[in-house]
This record gives C-alpha cells, sequence and structure tokens, in this order.
C-alpha cells in the first residue's frame, strides 16, 4: 500500500510530513477519495530550547496546486512541547476540503523532530456527501 498502512476494514493510516530541519517541509500529498474523514496527528520528538514548529494542512483538487484549509492548524508549538501529540479532525467535503490533502509544518529558530499522519475513515460515504469542517486541537 505504499505510504498507506491499514488499520482496519474502514480506515487507512498515511504519513503526510514530517521532518527535523529549519524551515518549510511541504509533506507527501494524499487521495483522501472515498473517505468521510481524517484525523490529523502531529507527533514531536526533541526539540532544541529554543525551536519552535508550526503545522497547517493544504488540500487540492488536482494534487497539483494546493492552498490552506481554513482553520486546519496546529500553530505556536515551542521546545517545551517536545514529546507530545496534537490531534486534529477534518470533515472531508468536495466544496469545503478538496481531495488531496497534505501537512505543511515550519520549524523556526532551531530543529523540532515532528511527523505529521492522517487517519482516513468512513469510506462508507463519498468525500462530496459531507457538509462541514471541523478542526479541533
Amino acid at each position: 500500500m505504499g505510504a498507506y498502512a491499514s488499520l482496519e476494514q474502514n480506515a487507512v493510516v498515511a504519513n503526510i510530513g514530517g521532518g527535523s530541519a529549519i524551515g518549510a517541509i511541504n509533506g507527501p500529498s494524499i487521495d483522501t477519495a472515498g473517505y468521510s474523514e481524517a484525523m490529523i496527528v502531529l507527533a514531536t520528538g526533541l526539540a532544541v530550547a529554543t525551536g519552535t514548529l508550526a503545522c497547517k494542512i493544504q488540500d487540492s483538487a488536482d494534487n497539483a496546486a494546493f492552498a490552506d484549509v481554513a482553520g486546519a492548524a496546529f500553530a505556536g508549538l515551542v521546545a517545551t512541547d517536545d514529546n507530545k501529540a496534537k490531534i486534529g479532525r477534518l470533515k472531508l467535503d468536495g466544496n469545503l476540503v478538496r481531495r488531496y490533502i497534505r501537512a505543511v509544518t515550519t520549524v523556526g529558530t532551531a530543529t523540532v523532530d515532528h511527523v505529521v499522519l492522517a487517519v482516513l475513515s468512513g469510506n462508507q460515504y463519498s468525500p462530496q456527501t459531507v457538509e462541514t469542517v471541523q478542526f479541533s486541537i
């Protein structure tokens, strides 16, 4: 399954971002067709004392031109947030969240080890049938 790992019949896990170096990192995109929800997990590892980390989710209709998903971001993580996880939830919708998603993480000042995973579930619905986006931290 490549970057995907099956959890059960109706869910898969995919790596959509991560790294440690200072700067912005565009993660690999995943196709959410056939899923109604994505749980986004940002897990941090070791952070150097002055390190900062921000993470946002982007979407695309064609897997080429990406844009930020409104409200889908983890911001302001600092070195004291190392070895922690943050979780957000996206309702997938053809009008509000387009078919392909990826994470964009930005590490500032000093290195912060991190990974971003998406748990896709609810494939009994097509992405176009869900009407709302919800992202909570």
